[in-house]
């Protein structure tokens, strides 16, 4: 099957392709990471300031330079002046802020230096000083656990779906944003974190002391069940996810299965070219997603087509909830779309954009949203979610699986 290369890098500096529900896994790979050269931000702001930075004395100097001259400018002299002492370190992060703060971008953020390192080391296959849990930001803006990963630290505790981040090591985080307080749940191995909880159903709040460890991130894990039928759980998509799955999917095919049950539930998603390859798997003709962006200061426009998928005719369906997010809404979507696929569960989460992380020339970092994907039926998800076209609410008294119960339901009537 032909390989799809898409989204690899926007802009300067290092350029990460990000589609996930405002969602971190405690370390997991959701990009592509690309090293390029950029200039000191003090050569950028401070060069010559004191002879240089006059419009008179800027003769053969473009509008550019002479911005960020002017910039450069009013930083070292409110430094150096105002009543009110500030560093010049502190006024660039104010400037870069109030950048950021004009885009009116729910999504767009800043991060230290320390910040962002910790985010970069969160994004690896195998976690080194987490906890090992997937978490998300609700309605409320607050950090949610969405999973438990098996093996990690947090298994052996009594952490649920639902509970609420309410302190780290007794910081009260709950108007932080959620990069900031994975960054301050990673640490050393084997040092702890105490976290404090809240859970809605049982109205109470409780503190955890977790030592933090080394485990591997699981991508997917699959299994034959009912005898002839391939279960799924797809975690997130990472780069070579899907590669991965089609291996093993042509195993259950040859230990014969008839259908399969792709779970997309509690994905917050990940690469963009990870899920067209996983779509692409189940279909052989139509548009999988469209790209609409900037880049390179002008309107871009992506429009990524299936190929001669393998898997085009055996039965399939999909399961969704509201955790489901942005790759995975992607996928369910477009198989939803080109009638290649029957959705199960509940509406998805509803985020439709695609962010950028930019590493700084002082090691600091900023993300923002440069794009926004579309459904092969031309709508935007952003915002509103997928329904599914049968709908199945979870029970949280009862132990069974209701959602997927009624996937195999279906796909054996698929199968017949």
């Amino acid at each position: 099957m032909r390989k799809i290369n898409i989204l690899k890098i926007i802009g300067a500096a290092v350029g990460i392709i990000l589609i996930f529900a405002a969602g971190f896994w405690l370390g997991l790979d959701f990009t592509n990471r690309f090293n390029l050269k950029a200039p000191l931000i003090s050569q950028l702001l401070f060069e010559n300031s004191e002879n240089k930075n006059d419009a008179s004395s800027s003769g053969g100097t473009n509008t550019d330079d002479l911005n960020i001259k002017s910039l450069g400018k009013a930083i070292d002299s409110v430094s150096k002046e105002a009543f009110s002492p500030k560093t010049k370190e502190e006024l660039v992060v104010v400037a870069i802020k109030a950048v950021l703060d004009s885009l009116n971008d729910r999504h767009s953020e800043y991060f230290t230096k320390e910040q962002y390192a910790k985010i970069m080391e969160s994004y690896q296959g195998i976690m080194s000083g987490g906890i090992g849990i997937i978490v998300t930001t609700n309605d409320n803006k607050e950090t949610e656990v969405v999973k438990v990963i098996k093996g990690s630290p947090s298994s052996k505790m009594d952490i649920r779906q639902g509970d609420v981040i309410k302190k780290v090591n007794g910081e009260d985080v709950s108007n932080l944003a959620i990069e900031e307080v994975v960054s301050k749940i990673k640490g050393p191995v084997d040092t702890e974190v105490t976290i404090t909880f809240f859970r809605l159903s049982e109205n109470k709040s409780f503190d955890l002391k977790i030592k933090r460890g080394t485990f591997t991130i699981p991508n997917f894990v699959i299994e034959m069940i009912e005898g002839n039928i391939a279960y799924a759980q797809y975690y997130e998509f990472q780069e070579g996810g899907a590669q991965q799955l089609e291996e093993e999917l042509d195993e259950m095919i040859k230990m014969g299965a008839k259908a399969v049950v792709l779970d997309l539930r509690n994905n917050l998603g990940g690469v963009l070219n990870d899920a067209v390859y996983l779509c692409d798997l189940f279909l052989d003709k139509g548009v999988i997603v469209t790209v609409k962006g900037r880049t390179d200061n002008k309107d871009s426009f992506e429009e990524f087509e299936a190929s001669e998928g393998k898997y085009i005719d055996i039965p399939l369906v999909v399961l969704i909830n509201e955790y489901s997010a942005s790759a995975s809404e992607l996928s369910a979507g477009a198989l939803k779309d080109n009638k290649r696929a029957m959705l199960i569960g509940e509406k998805s989460y509803g985020k439709g954009t695609v962010q950028v992380l930019h590493i700084l020339p002082d090691g600091s970092g900023i993300k923002f949203t440069t794009a926004k994907y579309y459904l092969p039926s031309g709508i935007s998800i952003d915002g509103t979610g997928i329904k599914p076209d049968i709908s199945v609410k979870l029970d949280a008294q009862s132990t069974s699986d209701l959602q997927k119960e009624k996937a195999i339901e279906e796909i054996k009537k698929l199968i017949k």
